[in-house]
């Protein structure tokens, strides 16, 4: 049976709640979530290495944010299934960059890029919510793809 979710497991999610409402990163949390749709690797790459502008900065923050929470449930820190049950975002940025990982870790030698993210995401629930995401995704993507294109 797994472990049940304590007071402290509830104290570190609220806090994780807390520091996403930090100005920046609700800004950047914004632009991943909402803005960003790169049609190719090359897309996210050129934004990924853009380190001075202000875009580059909030891909990087925000995936190494959720990487860093994601950290916390691998390790049995949190509480998986109370860190599942109170965040979506980590699981639709996975849903939407998780293709892309292997190829930027091997572009930027870093072989440890989002990997805790990648770990939590395969985990059962995991699993099944970043695969019900991937439709939704698929179907934003092209509606941003023809948005662009009749531009």
């Amino acid at each position: 049976m797994p472990k049940r979710a304590t007071a402290h497991d509830a104290q570190v999610i609220l806090q994780l709640y807390d520091l996403r409402r930090e100005p920046v990163m609700r800004a950047a949390r914004k632009f991943m979530v909402t803005e960003f749709w790169p049609q190719s690797y090359d897309e996210f790459k050129s934004v990924m290495t853009a380190y001075a502008a202000e875009q580059g900065m909030w891909l990087r923050q925000v995936l190494t944010y959720w990487d860093m929470a994601a950290a916390m449930v691998v390790q049995g820190a949190v509480n998986e299934e109370l860190f599942f049950q109170s965040n979506n975002e980590p699981y639709f940025l996975w849903a939407k960059f998780g293709e892309l990982m292997p190829q930027a870790r091997q572009d930027f030698a870093n072989p440890e890029f989002c990997i805790n993210l990648e770990k939590l995401m395969k985990h059962p629930q995991g699993q099944k919510r970043t695969k019900g995401l991937q439709a939704r995704i698929a179907a934003r993507r092209a509606q941003a793809a023809a948005a662009k294109a009749a531009r």
